[in-house]
């Protein structure tokens, strides 16, 4: 997470805000209430206004303001010291949710995948540099544990990150690459051109050892790539051959049918 540090010198103030298209437009006080409710997390459920301000490079001050309006809105609940994310928090994620093709169109086809293979099946977009899941089905046999919606994970290393950092437009795919770099990953330049050219994404042992997933652009009715879907399962389930000839012929099945219905 990058850090939001009230002593930062003019340059660095405005290099934090690049991208920006007026400076004097950008909100420094509703970026640091966004980073404020960032820094929660599945590993960091509970913090106090001294967690929060170490983790984000913020002064007590300034994260007392931010928290306590927060907790106002009623989208921080506190405990004692320390506060929690509060259930009004799914308000800011259920109208992009609603909003799109999600639910309608993307869930019902992971649904009909994972019932047919009996393995997770995972739609995806890119923010920044991770891949977020966006919609998700996970067979019954298998304990889903914060892995859901909402989950994220690094885009240099997930087949559904790679595929979409390989299908980015070209004047978005130096600030895709560079945000990627700039959180720590590596970008193989020749691995993302043989996706572009082969039009799906296998990886193994990348996230997690002993474990393989093939992933395939989504592409809306212009023909741009707005999300990917992919299918992710332990290697002993099913062979490197297998998820090629079988699974992928699948993905890209799903990934004609939606063509025409995402916009």
């Amino acid at each position: 997470m990058g850090r939001l540090t009230d002593q930062d010198s003019e340059a660095r103030r405005q290099r934090r805000i690049a991208g920006v298209p007026n400076a004097a437009d950008f909100s420094e006080a509703l970026a640091r209430g966004l980073a404020v409710l960032s820094a929660f997390s599945a590993e960091n459920r509970r913090l106090t206004q001294a967690d929060i301000a170490r983790e984000l490079g913020l002064s007590r001050a300034t994260v007392r303001r931010a928290v306590l309006t927060l907790e106002h809105l009623g989208y921080l609940v506190a405990d004692g010291r320390a506060y929690e994310l509060s259930p009004r928090i799914l308000r800011l994620a259920s109208g992009y949710l609603t909003s799109n093709v999600t639910s309608a169109v993307m869930q019902p086809v992971c649904d009909r995948i994972c019932a047919r293979l009996q393995e997770a099946c995972s739609v995806a977009v890119l923010d920044g540099a991770d891949a977020v899941m966006i919609a998700r089905a996970v067979p019954n046999r298998l304990i889903q544990v914060g892995s859901g919606i909402g989950f994220r994970t690094p885009a240099a290393l997930s087949s559904l990150g790679k595929v979409l950092l390989a299908c980015l437009p070209p004047d978005e795919s130096a600030r895709g690459l560079a945000a990627v770099e700039a959180a720590g990953g590596s970008v193989d330049e020749v691995a993302l051109d043989r996706i572009r050219r082969d039009g799906y994404c296998y990886v193994a042992n990348d996230v997690e050892v002993g474990a393989h997933s093939i992933a395939v652009p989504l592409r809306r009715w212009d023909g741009r790539v707005i999300a990917a879907m992919h299918v992710g399962c332990n290697i002993e389930r099913f062979s490197a051959e297998v998820m090629r000839g079988e699974v992928l012929p699948l993905l890209r099945e799903a990934a004609d049918e939606l063509h025409d219905q995402l916009v």
